[in-house]
């Protein structure tokens, strides 16, 4: 990795940036990186901790910072406060704005890390005690409003709203949960483990509101009360209204450069787009699991590090010609609720059957899918051991199917699914 002239831009501050040049720092690049960290103008930081610790006050933003192994060299350049706004149709250069400034970077790789924002309905943006969460200053933001201990409405029941109505709750604040389905997390998990989380939000004091959709929001100033209107007509109100309505692909300033953006940034199984030299990781990255056979978007923290691991192999890769290797990482995430782990792994979508039993000290719940008597899935609370355990065995028997590497690993454009699926891992009220 000695060519001193090389340039890396790396998009995006959070996980899988600060990994992409971590690894190059790691693996030796000479070259120059321009890392391009975002709006925030934060060092990057712990997301997860957001919806938990630090709204609990367990830590702080100090804390949670990510930590950096070794000085970043002198030939990493840092710009805070600063977004990639568009990339050159005809030449690997990217224009990056920072304040009123704007300045045309020359690239022999991108990585694009850019992430999703918070899916926030337009009528619902700006209104005074209503609020998102994905940034750190959105989650100091609300922390902030806790001080008057808010009646506080959460929208949507995915893992953020969950994880919020359980933080609240742990606050000892009252709190409503708007679950646009029947049972929350039920995108994520199925019924079975959805069930169970209904009865744990119940069991400490969360109210529900089932099969519900907001369809109005207004405020009455700063300080006022919120009025949430319903679809069945109905009104509340609250003093704050924390919305977890999923969230959105940030890569709105590739359009019209050739790239597959209907849903993220579309790579194939290497983690490389139409455009060789430049590749995705993280919340962005749609890519073809070669394992489970079809394109998928996969929201999770271990997912972002382990791609921008990969994403720096496949273009090392590449410049000592060799074959770039297949992305074929078994996704994990955990979520942490009123004391309790949940835990997933593998990739549920489709699957036609579900075993449900119990494991770990506490008796749990521990289910698994399958899909063509093959384990796709498998989920638990509070069962670390077992859930781990099946990694390696959804691995092995995917790689044994037939539809496993079945299309090649340089055409983006393979394996798409069906018109309509959804692809990726997280999945809230729209």
């Amino acid at each position: 990795m000695g060519d001193t002239s090389q340039t890396i831009v790396v998009a995006g501050g959070s996980l899988a940036g600060h990994t992409v040049v971590t690894e190059l720092e790691r693996r030796g690049f000479a070259g120059r990186i321009v890392w391009v960290r975002g709006q925030e103008g934060t060092a990057p930081y712990s997301r997860p901790a957001l919806s938990k610790e630090l709204i609990q006050g367990k830590v702080t933003a100090e804390t949670i910072r990510l930590p950096v192994q070794r000085p970043y060299g002198p030939r990493t350049r840092i710009m805070d406060g600063a977004v990639c706004a568009r990339l050159d149709p005809h030449a690997d250069r990217v224009l990056v704005t920072r304040a009123s400034k704007e300045e045309w970077i020359s690239f022999d790789a991108l990585f694009v890390c850019t992430g999703t924002n918070a899916r926030v309905p337009r009528a619902f943006a700006g209104l005074p005690g209503v609020h998102s969460l994905r940034t750190l200053a959105d989650a100091e933001r609300i922390k902030e409003r806790l001080a008057v201990r808010p009646r506080t409405v959460v929208v949507g029941a995915g893992l953020v709203g969950s994880e919020m109505a359980a933080s609240l709750r742990s606050c000892e604040l009252p709190v409503e949960l708007i679950v646009q389905g029947q049972l929350p997390m039920e995108a994520v998990f199925g019924a079975e483990l959805g069930r169970f989380c209904l009865e744990q939000h119940h069991a400490n004091g969360v109210t529900t509101r089932l099969g519900t959709t907001v369809t109005a929001l207004s405020s009455a100033g700063p300080r006022g009360p919120v009025t949430l209107t319903y679809d069945d007509g109905r009104e509340s109100t609250a003093d704050m209204v924390v919305l977890g309505l999923g969230a959105v692909t940030s890569c709105d300033w590739l359009d019209g450069c050739g790239l597959d953006l209907s849903d993220g940034l579309g790579c194939d199984e290497t983690l490389r787009t139409a455009r060789p030299n430049i590749l995705a990781a993280g919340d962005v990255a749609n890519w073809r699991h070669p394992l489970f056979g079809h394109r998928m978007r996969v929201e999770h923290w271990s997912n972002a590090s382990a791609q921008a691991r990969h994403a720096v192999e496949s273009w090392l890769a590449g410049q000592e010609d060799r074959r770039p290797p297949a992305f074929a990482d078994v996704p994990y995430f955990w979520s942490d609720q009123y004391g309790l782990k949940y835990q997933m792994v593998g990739h549920a979508r489709g699957h036609d059957e579900v075993h449900v039993e119990e494991a770990g000290a506490g008796g749990y719940p521990f289910v698994t899918y399958l899909r063509g008597g093959r384990i796709v899935a498998a989920a638990g609370v509070n069962a670390p051991r077992a859930v781990m355990r099946m990694k390696a065995r959804i691995q092995a028997e995917l790689a044994e199917a037939p539809s496993a590497g079945g299309s090649s690993a340089g055409d983006p454009s393979t394996g798409a699914p069906p018109a309509g699926e959804t692809t990726s891992e997280e999945v809230y009220a729209r």
